[in-house]
């Protein structure tokens, strides 16, 4: 998958770090239809440390280019959570068209 990343050049720096696996990767686990998105981060307001949030959304979305549309519109969702908190959270469940924060 080609990278992604998304930045204001100045506060903050947002980048998937890996290809969607799928979700979760245990070995005994059934498959369930999601895959995960690790995506780093860095903003002014967390002192330029760098921090990491997983994205789990459905892989109904199947296929390269319609999954890559879906990842650049994650990516988006992701920034302005970013600008608008100076954070995220640890891990996001797309629900409809927008972050569902399942832990912080």
């Amino acid at each position: 998958m080609p990278m992604i990343s998304r930045s204001d050049g100045e506060t903050f720096h947002l980048l998937l770090a890996d290809r969607p696996l799928p979700y979760p990767l245990e070995r005994n686990s059934r498959p369930t239809g999601q895959v995960s998105l690790l995506f780093w981060y860095r903003h002014e307001r967390t002192l330029s440390e760098t921090h990491s949030t997983i994205v789990i959304l459905s892989d109904l979305f199947a296929g390269k280019a319609r999954l890559y549309r879906r990842v650049e519109e994650i990516a988006d969702l992701l920034c302005e959570e970013l600008i608008f908190r100076g954070r995220l959270g640890t891990m996001y469940e797309i629900a409809e068209e927008s972050l569902l924060a399942l832990a912080s």
